[in-house]
């Protein structure tokens, strides 16, 4: 009989062999996930054990981690062990995540960057898999933080064809809800699983022979019996007659001494209690201490705690990993499973695991360590809080909020339930708690606290300060009539002070924007600059600037706006706290419409970033302005690639993401796809975000009716859309859709839409003359009039703008009227320059509507003319697909390529995944075999 048990590891060989086949799959070049679950015990790690050995020998790069259940609320705790962040790990690659989450304990503004850790988290995946083929694998994923789950979300989904395999396991239940939505995601994708049943009775009886190292008995496999087919369950017990001699071998057979169970375990709990038998009295103490605060426990921490010698805890340390209890891991002891430190923690009275947790707490607090660690064990102790805590919790609440918002939601909630709480920090900690709910980013939560408190007829200052709170979660909320009446409610009182009062003007103001009430903001913004300006308040003031930038960019004065928006920018760099506003918004929309491509893309990811951190309102209006932008500027894969990115689980109350259905559905009807269907895309509503692009649906279908023949019904909802639009917020971009108008109104000889829409072109460019607004009059005019030098001017002033396919829309136009007049060798000349730039972007429509309006003049294309892109081939690869396939070849990652190219990894990804349909590959491998070739 063996003297200690051995890690044994039996009747799982089909599941191995599934799992190294998975291995072997995403080897080859394939994104593959795998979702292992069973309950706590059967030999889910086991498996991992297994197949991770298996996959070394296959030329894969593990990567191993655990989830762990007292860290839930730590931002990316389950990520940051599976990158070994705090093991001291050799691999520089990973610096900038660890760079990043370390800042986020030390930051003094209390900034989080959860979106610059995931993005750098994906770099760090990307750069690994250009290297090698990787294996991904995460223990107890159930209880992992919600940060990694998005991590483990995006990474399920967002990287294609990489030689990635990504292995989760869990328990079957209980899920939180993060990961219950990840489940059925990759349930709906149709990923692998594999759930870990009971052990069958030869394998159970195959693993107490290799326990024991002899046949078992009947005796002892009816005992083994109460194990339920458990591998944990089943050694723990054998292991507990191992050591107890409590086990004979009668003709090379083991069983039990005794026939029936009198003084033996006959549960999981009792035979691991057993094994504290062998250990000292001071190890057997720690240990239960140690069980109480956590599965995994800093050994100085433990001293502290206990106020005992380090080298005390130390020699505990040792003792009991000899003994297979725990184990060690730089300087923190682990307990080796989970289920040991519950049976452990539950032989001390509650009373003393509560004063333990409590006593925790403390000692961290006179230690000065993070916040976020403090609130921690804070939160495993359920009782009340003490006055020290909770003047600690206060007094942090502004960064704890910002910085980790789910502990700081928790622990402000217990707080604000406590029934003897002070009269006098009550308010304060309703207001804090309303605060954290909104950083959160659930406002519906902090609607109901505030509602509560304001019926409890609270002090003037803090009727004030809950008054403010019930705007802004109307706002995040997108009730923005609701917002407005409760800022108007408020100032009517009369008696506000000036800073508060500059708070509701300037939401007030910001609102009524978006509620289309230009006249009403510029009013309501004149006071919110004005009083914070005079009493120094930036929030005030931000608000203010915000509000009148607004609306002298939607009526076309875009310097102005812009200078507006800068100031924005300078005052938020005094601190706007937690507040849910965006200083970025307005500069980038600016931007955009100033013909600073280059400028706003980088404001926008600003923005987007700063919209994840904070959970903020104005997310996917970025995202759409993002696509916009891609959309203009000729990067169509791009743009597809922000649309399915935006208007996927976006947070979106001011109703933007119905934008993106259009603007993809306009690509597709230019490249001549058709799709998405655009009979199928949604009608626009009447939320801010619809309201903004509102002329998106129209010109989708106007277009549709040309590609159908319909060039009057065409012209005809695009003159309505003109006309309905040409006051509302969508103004400083309804122009897009000018040159459209014209060209149809030239060819059904209508007049008077023809000069009407020459006559708001030029309103439009007097107003401000960019080039892209210059390059629209031109056109409108050119064709009004049948001058096809002005189109050629207008295609320049396009050029200029870098918007290719005005510019080539132009040059078509142009074709068209030179070949009237009989002016042939021009028209071509115009004919080849829009083909031209139409195939750069895949305009195939576009291509085969200016080829037929010039064919009745005997112009056709020339051998030597550009000719359409074939659907598949290395000749249907574009430009950018080629550099991007040349890099692929050479081992870069996407990230690196990114880098190189200045473009974002979400859009090289788009580029590698067209590379690979276009050339019937299935692998980024064999790409380099492609172009080698």
């Amino acid at each position: 009989m063996q003297d200690s048990l051995a890690s044994v590891f039996v009747g799982r060989d089909a599941e191995v062999e599934r799992a190294v086949a998975l291995g072997r799959k995403a080897a080859a070049g394939q994104v593959t996930v795998l979702l292992v679950d069973g309950e706590p015990g059967i030999g889910k790690t086991a498996l991992l054990d297994a197949v991770a050995a298996r996959y070394v020998t296959d030329g894969l790069r593990v990567c191993r981690g655990a989830a762990k259940e007292l860290q839930q609320d730590v931002p990316f705790a389950a990520v940051c062990s599976w990158l070994d962040i705090d093991s001291g790990a050799a691999d520089k690659r990973s610096d900038p995540v660890r760079t990043l989450l370390r800042s986020g304990d030390r930051a003094g503004d209390g900034a989080s960057h959860e979106f610059a850790i995931t993005e750098a988290i994906l770099d760090l995946v990307d750069t690994w898999c250009a290297a090698d083929p990787v294996a991904l694998i995460i223990d107890d994923v159930h209880w992992a933080d919600r940060q990694s789950v998005s991590v483990l979300h995006r990474l399920c989904t967002a990287l294609d064809n990489l030689p990635l395999l990504l292995i989760l396991a869990a328990r079957p239940l209980p899920r939180d809800k993060a990961f219950a939505a990840l489940s059925a995601e990759l349930a709906e994708r149709n990923a692998d699983s594999i759930r870990l049943g009971a052990l069958p009775d030869s394998a159970a009886e195959l693993l107490v022979r290799q326990l024991v190292g002899a046949a078992p008995g009947l005796g002892l496999m009816r005992k083994v019996a109460g194990a339920g087919g458990n591998p944990l369950y089943i050694t723990e017990l054998v292991g507990a007659l191992v050591r107890e001699d409590a086990l004979t071998i009668v003709a090379d057979t083991v069983d039990p001494m005794v026939a029936d169970s009198t003084g033996l375990p006959v549960s999981l709990a009792q035979a691991i209690t057993q094994r504290l038998v062998f250990l000292s009295r001071s190890t057997r103490h720690i240990l239960l201490m140690a069980a109480t605060l956590g599965p995994t426990i800093d050994v100085a921490e433990l001293a502290a705690v206990l106020d005992s010698p380090i080298l005390e805890i130390w020699s505990a340390v040792t003792e009991a990993t000899d003994g297979g209890l725990l184990s060690r891991a730089d300087s923190e002891v682990v307990f080796r499973h989970d289920l040991i430190r519950q049976v452990l923690a539950e032989q001390l009275p509650a009373s003393l695991r509560d004063g333990l947790l409590r006593r925790a707490g403390q000692i961290l607090l006179a230690t000065d360590a993070p916040i976020e660690r403090v609130g921690h064990y804070l939160l495993a102790d359920e009782n009340d809080l003490d006055p020290t805590t909770l003047d600690w919790l206060v007094a942090v609440a502004d960064k704890l909020i910002v910085r980790a918002p789910e502990i700081a939601v928790k622990l402000l909630n217990r707080a604000a339930r406590a029934p003897d709480l002070d009269s006098a920090i009550r308010p304060a900690v309703v207001r804090l708690q309303a605060r954290a709910l909104l950083c959160d980013g659930r406002p519906a939560e902090a609607d109901v606290i505030v509602r509560t408190a304001l019926r409890n007829r609270p002090a003037y200052r803090d009727e004030v300060e809950l008054r403010w709170l019930l705007t802004q979660t109307y706002h995040a909320q997108g009730q923005l009539q609701d917002a407005v009446t409760e800022a108007e409610t408020a100032l009517a009182t009369g008696d506000l002070a000036l800073e508060d009062a500059g708070r509701f003007y300037g939401l007030a103001g910001l609102d009524n924007f978006f509620l289309g009430r230009l006249d009403a903001a510029a009013a309501a913004a004149e006071q919110a600059l004005w009083l914070g300006e005079t009493t120094e308040n930036p929030l005030a003031t931000g608000y203010g600037l915000m509000a009148r930038g607004a609306v002298r960019y939607t009526r076309g004065y875009l310097d102005e706006a812009l200078e507006l928006s800068s100031r924005i920018l300078a005052v938020f760099d005094n601190g706007f706290g937690s507040d849910q506003f965006d200083p970025y918004m307005l500069y980038a929309h600016c931007l955009i419409e100033l013909d600073r491509f280059a400028d706003a893309e980088a404001a926008l990811d600003q923005a987007i970033e700063h919209n994840r951190r904070i959970h903020g309102v104005f997310l996917a209006a970025n995202m759409v302005a993002k696509a916009r932008l891609y959309w203009l500027d000729g990067r169509w894969d791009e743009a597809l690639v922000e649309c399915a990115s935006a208007a996927m689980a976006v947070p979106d109350v001011f109703g933007y993401t119905p934008v993106l259905h259009s603007l993809a559905a306009l690509i597709g009807i230019h490249r001549g796809t058709f799709l998405p269907d655009p009979d199928a895309i949604p009608a626009p509503n009447d939320q801010p975000g619809s309201n903004k692009y509102a002329q998106f649906y129209p010109w989708v279908k106007a277009l549709l009716l040309e590609a159908r023949g319909d060039q009057r019904g065409a012209l005809d909802l695009l003159v309505n859309a003109q006309h309905r639009l040409a006051d509302g917020l969508t103004a400083p971009t309804l122009y897009c859709i000018f040159p459209d108008i014209a060209r149809l109104a030239a060819d059904v000889g209508d007049q008077d839409a023809a000069w009407s829409v020459v006559a708001d072109a030029d309103a439009l460019a007097a107003r401000q003359p960019t080039a892209a607004r210059t390059g629209v009059a031109l056109a409108c005019r050119g064709l009004a009039h049948g001058e096809p030098v002005a189109l050629l001017t207008a295609a320049a002033a396009f050029r200029l703008a870098g918007r290719p396919l005005d510019q080539a829309q132009s040059y078509e136009n142009a074709a068209a009227l030179f070949a009237a007049d009989g002016d042939v060798v021009t028209a071509r000349r115009a004919l080849d320059a829009a083909i031209n730039l139409y195939t750069g972007l895949g305009a195939s429509w576009d291509v085969a509507r200016a080829v037929a309006r010039v064919r009745p003049y005997g112009i056709r294309r020339g051998v030597r003319g550009p000719r359409n892109r074939p659907k598949s081939g290395r000749s249907a690869l574009t430009a950018t697909e080629l550099k991007v396939a040349a890099l692929v070849a050479e081992g870069h990652s996407n990230s690196d390529i990114a880098a190189q190219m200045f473009v974002s990894r979400r859009t090289i990804h788009s580029h590698v995944s067209n590379t690979l349909a276009k050339l019937g590959l299935r692998s980024r491998r064999e790409i380099a075999a492609a172009i080698a070739e």
